[in-house]
């Protein structure tokens, strides 16, 4: 039967008026795929209907939504012209049907997803922000690969509303008594993969098509504030008040005047793990804008990197953050100018290599903190307890005088707290 009344649709639209007008092949093409669009929406909806899931709710909205239907009434008469307009009536009727029917269902039954993580690695806790207004439905469902702890929270109020403490799965709901934004926060007990689904079932149309942003930022904190996490970071000490520069003489030159080494003593502060050091070396001894600022530029990275994760300082594992803010601060290289530099941890050895009385390659110096032919470079220091640490340079060219600029940060690992405070956008 429908096979026939589509025939018997597509006989009028060409015959009408004594078949002295016709329907274009494009406008019989869009009118018959608009009727098998309209028909295919319809059996969603008989689906959603009956079955009332998330599923089949958001399938029919999606294929309702992109129903359209229009015409170029160009050399049509006025019968075609009727079952066109009767057509796209058709579809803005079921369209409106197909929204209302959406909007009822979900405030009465249903829900909306407002997130959906699925086998996401953690290894920390692991917090999951969402907007909820007064009178709201939420659902939460959360599958850990191990036991967990998972807490709600209401952000503005700082006060939990639930908890659920060592649970591989957690799934409950939450009726929203004040307007604001909520918490989801997961507490792993180990390494694991983790899935989170949330929804929430709405309390009239508007709140299903509209629900503010939420923005958040880390902030440092206090001890004992809402939310407060703590991290092993860093402070930098300058151990010079400007940079230290030093003549290295030629071999040759040093014979008559001046010297073709120097030695400086770094002050090591109490608790310090390592010192980072910025040498440059220059055939001019002109100055340069970026000398001195070793210790501001080092602040300065570490403040842009202070929250991604990198500065969790361990002893064991300091090397990524200091490599990291080393690697942002490396001095210019000049291709002619290079120098050794050895690393002295005693006193006397370190006075025997000033006074000369010693070649270096005769003294006890640090292997494996000391370069040798050395250009312009930064690097680190672990200070190993000591109060001193001596810095000492030579210059092994003949003829030509090299000039240096030396500077050193002390790194103490402190204690730092910091928050993630969440805004409405």
């Amino acid at each position: 039967m429908r096979k026939f009344f589509y025939i018997f649709i597509i006989l009028l639209l060409v015959s009408c008026d004594n078949d002295k007008i016709k329907l274009s092949e494009e406008e019989m093409l869009r009118y018959n795929t608009t009727l098998q669009q309209i028909e295919e929406v319809e059996k969603l909806y008989a689906k959603a209907e009956r079955y009332k899931n998330n599923g089949s709710l958001a399938q029919l909205m999606e294929m309702s939504e992109s129903l359209a239907y229009d015409y170029n009434d160009k050399g049509m008469n006025h019968v075609t012209i009727q079952y066109c307009d009767s057509l796209r009536d058709r579809v803005v009727k079921l369209k409106s049907d197909c929204k209302d029917f959406y909007e009822h269902t979900i405030i009465s039954s249903g829900k909306i997803d407002l997130m959906n993580i699925h086998n996401n690695l953690i290894e920390g806790t692991v917090t999951y922000p969402v907007y909820l207004n007064q009178g709201e439905l939420l659902f939460y469902n959360v599958r850990s690969e191990i036991s967990s702890s998972v807490k709600i929270y209401n952000y503005d109020a700082r006060r939990m509303m639930k908890q659920y403490a060592n649970r591989q799965n957690v799934n409950d709901s939450l009726r929203i008594s004040f307007s604001g934004i909520y918490l989801i926060e997961i507490i792993p007990g180990g390494s694991q993969y983790c899935s989170v689904d949330i929804a929430c079932r709405p309390c009239n149309a508007k709140d299903i098509y509209y629900r503010p942003e939420i923005k958040s930022e880390v902030v440092a904190c206090n001890k004992g504030d809402f939310g407060y996490k703590a991290t092993q970071g860093v402070k930098m000490y300058n151990c010079f008040d400007e940079a230290r520069k030093f003549t290295l003489r030629g071999q040759l030159k040093a014979v008559f005047s001046g010297a073709s080494t120097a030695l400086v003593a770094v002050q090591i502060p109490s608790n310090a793990t390592d010192i980072l050091y910025s040498l440059r070396i220059a055939t001019s001894e002109q100055d340069r804008s970026s000398d001195g600022e070793f210790y501001d530029d080092l602040t300065y990275s570490y403040s842009k990197i202070k929250f991604l994760g990198l500065p969790i300082y361990e002893r064991s594992k300091s090397n990524g953050l200091l490599k990291t803010l080393l690697d942002d601060n490396r001095p210019i290289r000049e291709e002619d100018a290079y120098c050794n530099m050895y690393v002295f941890r005693n006193t006397t050895q370190a006075k025997q290599f000033q006074d000369g009385t010693k070649k270096a390659s005769e003294l006890n110096y640090d292997v494996d903190y000391s370069t040798l032919g050395t250009q312009s470079c930064n690097g680190r220091v672990p200070v190993n307890g000591l109060k001193t640490i001596y810095l000492a340079f030579e210059n092994e060219r003949v003829r030509y005088t090299n000039y240096i600029w030396v500077e050193a940060v002390a790194i103490v690992p402190v204690t730092e707290y910091h928050k993630t405070e969440y805004t409405i956008q």
